[in-house]
């Protein structure tokens, strides 16, 4: 644990709390989903050739985010907008159209989903429950239900298109203060990445918790560090020697 500036915990009223990567695994279970999810369009709807490999969805994703970065704001938007091209571009537009295109997200938000939350952290936010009210701030479109992790959290934020911007963007944090009625440098932000996370909290004018490298030790590190947190983590469960 590493403290960058001072900071007086006791003052903190509110956690603020990114989900993936931060509480659980979500890489390797986002990588398995984007492979199933590859092979289940392919078998649903006879596509071959490049249409096989993940990079191809993945390609014109990246494209239409490109095209419109308003996107960026509904990762689940974003996503079914690139199945309506990447269909109409092999002639073979969706007969249902974006509604169609969206029912197959929520399938593949099924399986993004999918993750293990280990007993330990459990136990962890059990305990920080009773001593602060927990709030989800986060950029994706995980469903905390699947993970049994949703009845820790009082509310949970995501951005919201033409809404709530995503982070590093300022919005959700003062949308996490102006619904818990508290000043933003009474939450202290925990996550993993130092770009969405640390510089967005810092931005907020937040307090800051880095879990470095994530919580299985592969997200971005100190390279990316656009501003400094106030405290360095290793290990998701530090928080309870810290907070507890």
């Amino acid at each position: 644990m590493k403290f960058y500036k001072a900071i007086d915990l006791s003052k903190i009223k509110v956690l603020s709390f990114d989900l993936d990567n931060t509480l659980y695994d979500c890489q390797s279970v986002l990588t398995k989903a984007e492979n199933w999810f590859t092979t289940y369009l392919c078998d649903k709807y006879g596509l071959g050739g490049e249409c096989v490999s993940y990079d191809y969805w993945a390609k014109i994703k990246s494209r239409i985010l490109h095209e419109n970065m308003r996107l960026e704001d509904d990762v689940t938007l974003l996503r079914a907008v690139s199945l309506v091209e990447a269909f109409k571009e092999k002639g073979i537009p969706l007969k249902g159209g974006l509604d169609e295109a969206l029912s197959l997200v929520h399938t593949f938000i099924e399986h993004r989903s999918a993750g293990i939350v280990h007993k330990e952290v459990f136990s962890l936010l059990d305990k920080l429950k009773v001593k602060y009210p927990l709030v989800a701030v986060s950029n994706g479109n995980l469903d905390p239900s699947k993970l049994n992790i949703n009845q820790y959290f009082e509310y949970d934020l995501r951005p919201q298109l033409d809404k709530l911007h995503r982070k590093p963007h300022s919005d959700l944090f003062n949308e996490c203060a102006k619904i818990m009625k508290v000043k933003n440098d009474e939450i202290l932000h925990i996550g993993d990445d130092p770009f969405t996370d640390v510089y967005g909290a810092v931005l907020a004018n937040c307090k800051c918790v880095w879990l470095y490298k994530g919580y299985t030790g592969i997200s971005p590190d100190e390279k990316h560090l656009k501003a400094l947190p106030d405290i360095e983590i290793n290990n998701i469960l530090e928080l309870s020697d810290l907070l507890l």
